[in-house]
C-alpha cells in the first residue's frame, strides 16, 4: 500500500471510491460526499491510498485551526487491508506535526460499524446532534495510534 498526497489527477478515482464506499448508506440522511472533490483538493489536506497503482481509499482533513477529519472512505473491494487505519494514522501524524493536541470527526448515528472502527482505534465519543455522532482523539505522547 502507498499513501500519498492527492492530486487533481485523482479526482475521478476518489469520486468513484467515495461513491462505492457510501453506496450502502444511500438511504441515510447524508450530504453528497462525492461532489466537489476538486474543490476539496484545493482547500483541504487530502491523501489517497493505492494498492497496485489503484486508488482504493482517501481521507480529507482540515488541519488549519481545529484538526478535523472531514471524510474517510475505503472502496469496499479493498476492505481488510488496513487501509482505513493507515489513512487515519497518517492524518493523526500530520495533526501532531502541525502542533494539534486533539483531532475531531463526525459520523452518522446509523453507521455503527464506522463508530466501532473509531472506538477500536482509540477515539472517544463526545456527543450527538441529530443524526451525527461526534468523536475526538487526544494526540499527546503515549496515546495509542
Amino acid at each position: 500500500m502507498i499513501l500519498r498526497c492527492a492530486t487533481s489527477d485523482d479526482v475521478d478515482a476518489l469520486t468513484a471510491c467515495l461513491k462505492a464506499a457510501y453506496a450502502p448508506f444511500q438511504h441515510l440522511d447524508l450530504p453528497s460526499v462525492a461532489d466537489g472533490i476538486a474543490e476539496d483538493l484545493a482547500k483541504l489536506d487530502v491523501w489517497v491510498a493505492e494498492l497496485d497503482g489503484v486508488v482504493v481509499g482517501g481521507v480529507f482533513a482540515e488541519l488549519d485551526g481545529k484538526a478535523h477529519i472531514v471524510n474517510l472512505a475505503v472502496h469496499p473491494d479493498a476492505g481488510s487491508h488496513g487501509i482505513g487505519r493507515a489513512l487515519v494514522d497518517h492524518v493523526i501524524e500530520a495533526a501532531k506535526a502541525t502542533g494539534h493536541a486533539e483531532i475531531h470527526l463526525a459520523t452518522h448515528t446509523q453507521m455503527t460499524a464506522t463508530q466501532a472502527f473509531y472506538r477500536k482505534s482509540g477515539w472517544t465519543e463526545v456527543g450527538h446532534d441529530g443524526n451525527k455522532v461526534y468523536f475526538k482523539r487526544q494526540l499527546n505522547e503515549g496515546s495509542p495510534t
